[in-house]
């Protein structure tokens, strides 16, 4: 169980300069406001730096991606001037090696932004001052057992962990504090009979040698990890533990403090338990509303089939094509493993797909799709959706004349602040007459309105040599 004993409320100093991913954690905390948090806000690191002079931070949340610093140079500049407050860093980008990187650096944690709720936060940020004050009250006892082994024995008794000192080649138990015995339920003539080995749990299939071979090199490092312990009653116990090596009276020994995190691991699968339940749920819901608008779909086209009047034809055709745009990302999202999130690309090549067909259109008009693995929030995939539809619609019925020849494209590039996303065809371009800025039509009208839904700039270019509309807009 994790006990926060130096403060009652734990300060956190934000630094991020997105708006929307600032207003987003700005949620998460607001969310929190029943448990002992409180926060404020810089965009920069100098802003930071200069803060945390004077405001007495418990935990840094960083982005890596600021106006006057990029990677880890804000990290280190920060961690250089401040090496005891915890940083945990939250970033847009999920490059391994860097998430890696940030770990041996220093780093608390790394969180990717769009992959935690509110309370995943709150453990990160709650484990990461447990374990930097873990940390730094293991190298205080260990500077003080150095200089001093009656401090230390003051200490070692005195710590509100189960402590346990054990030889570092033969793992012979040499001591263990009063909470050690409190807490695995061993009288002390036991524990100075026993091996360290004796309190693994058999179902852990870790070699203690594995151990060992850690702390080879490890001289003067504190090594985290996460095992699994007996206790004398034969219950299990899910243990993290802090381990330094050290030497005393010429003997090589280790010293583990153990944190008991049995009631946070069970608490952290039974939300996990209820967030496969709600993804079930979701997913449900995303079939049924996938089914309803497919319905719709299939009887405008079957009233589109039986009516004379080909300009009603031509708009229930139009309207079908709309509600299949929608219909599409809920398919995508009922067969996707994420549900949050649609991967475009395959997205896009459906709905083309879709328009050639209802259009009777063949291979004469060719189709570029480079959208760079770029993934869409829902929020965003049904507008943009609606959209590329509104556009293809009308390159196919009007850009090409009757010759029906040319090329259709959708480009795009994105970063983790802005998507860039173009839409056109090598057409006739768009006739003088039509006004495309006010909206002369319902198609331009839908383009307008969903562009300003999504806040998104648009620019529209049209020549003889065809027509492209840009959008750029703030990814979620």
């Amino acid at each position: 169980m994790i006990t926060m004993e130096a403060k009652k409320t734990n300060e956190i100093l934000i630094v991020e300069d997105n708006p929307a991913d600032l207003n987003l954690l700005t949620i998460y905390m607001n969310e929190l406001s029943g448990k002992p948090l409180k926060y404020e806000e810089t965009s920069t690191i100098a802003e930071a730096i200069l803060q945390l002079n004077s405001f007495a931070a418990d935990c840094i949340l960083l982005d890596l991606s600021l106006p006057d610093s990029f990677g880890l140079d804000g990290f280190e500049s920060i961690r250089k001037q401040f090496p005891n407050i915890p940083i945990v860093i939250c970033s847009g980008s999920q490059d391994e090696s860097l998430a890696t990187e940030a770990l041996k650096a220093g780093a608390q944690d790394y969180l990717i932004k769009g992959r935690f709720d509110s309370h995943l936060l709150y453990r990160s940020i709650l484990y990461a001052i447990e374990r930097n004050r873990l940390m730094y009250q293991l190298n205080e006892q260990s500077s003080m057992i150095k200089e001093n082994e009656e401090r230390y024995r003051l200490l070692f008794e005195n710590n509100p962990h189960p402590v346990w000192l054990y030889d570092y080649h033969t793992l012979e138990v040499l001591d263990a504090n009063q909470e050690a015995e409190k807490v695995y339920g061993f009288e002390r003539d036991e524990i100075l009979k026993m091996s360290f080995r004796d309190i693994r749990s058999e179902v852990e299939h870790e070699l203690p040698e594995l151990g060992m071979k850690a702390l080879e090199n490890a001289e003067s490092e504190n090594l985290p990890g996460l095992v699994l312990h007996r206790k004398k009653d034969g219950s299990i116990m899910v243990a993290e533990i802090v381990s330094y090596r050290f030497t005393i009276q010429g003997r090589e020994v280790v010293m583990s403090i153990v944190l008991d995190i049995t009631k946070w691991k069970k608490a952290e699968e039974s939300l996990l338990e209820s967030l496969r339940e709600k993804e079930v749920l979701l997913q449900e819901v995303h079939h049924r509303v996938k089914n309803n608008l497919q319905i719709m779909a299939s009887l405008l086209n079957l009233q589109a089939n039986y009516t004379r009047s080909k300009e009603v034809n031509r708009q229930l055709k139009d309207t079908e094509s709309r509600i299949y745009s929608m219909s599409l990302v809920h398919n995508e999202l009922y067969n996707s493993k994420n549900l949050a999130e649609v991967g475009f690309q395959l997205y896009v090549e459906k709905l083309l797909d879709n328009l050639w067909n209802v259009y009777g259109v063949g291979a004469e008009i060719s189709r570029e799709i480079s959208l760079d693995g770029m993934k869409l929030e829902v929020e965003q995939a049904i507008p943009l959706g609606m959209i590329l539809n509104e556009i293809a619609t009308n390159s196919l019925k009007y850009a090409f004349g009757s010759e029906k020849k040319g090329k259709f494209f959708v480009r795009a590039t994105h970063t983790t602040d802005k998507i860039q996303l173009m839409i056109g065809d090598d057409g006739k371009g768009i006739p003088e007459n039509v006004n495309i800025r006010s909206g002369d039509t319902l198609g331009f009208q839908l383009i307008h309105i969903l562009s300003k839904q999504l806040k998104a700039k648009i620019d529209i270019q049209t020549g003889n040599d065809g027509t492209v509309f840009h959008f750029t807009l703030v990814p979620r």
